[in-house]
């Protein structure tokens, strides 16, 4: 008997990178880089920030655990954002903006993403203890987020 499906982990936060939007959009285009400065994404086969180009990657979380997951991009507006659906052991849509930092330096970028665990472990995990599955999902996004401004900054 498969595992029911559980809510959608949602994530809707801006951070600020610091880098102009035109340069931070210039790094992103940089695609092939990603695993460079996010090794914990292996696998990854993305060649272009380009709408209708669809990635393949394994994306490694605590110990052994790893998530296949193909990203679809919808829609691409250079310089200002991008459109995503998620597909694999994560199903859903994201969506990352870019502006002006609010506070005058470097970049607001804002992510909003709703994803639905496919594999059986995280449908477990979300639908059983939900409040730890969308902690942890939180610290892969700030990790990530950091990552990113690090690899800017150096």
């Amino acid at each position: 008997m498969g595992v029911s499906a559980p809510g959608p982990v949602r994530t809707d936060r801006t951070d600020v990178v610091p880098v102009a939007p035109a340069e931070l959009w210039d790094r992103l285009a940089e695609v092939p880089a990603y695993p460079s400065f996010w090794p914990w994404l292996q696998a990854f086969d993305g060649r272009r920030l380009a709408a209708g180009e669809e990635w393949h990657g394994t994306i490694v979380v605590a110990g052994p655990s790893r998530l296949a997951v193909t990203i679809h991009l919808d829609e691409v507006v250079p310089g200002r954002g991008v459109q995503a659906r998620v597909a694999g052991d994560l199903s859903g849509r994201a969506r990352i903006d870019l502006a002006p930092a609010s506070t005058g330096t470097g970049t607001d970028l804002h992510l909003v993403a709703t994803l639905v665990p496919e594999a059986r472990a995280l449908r477990l995990l979300t639908r059983w203890a939900r409040p730890l599955a969308q902690a942890s999902h939180d610290r892969v996004i700030g990790r990530a987020l950091r990552q990113l401004s690090a690899h800017l900054a150096g």
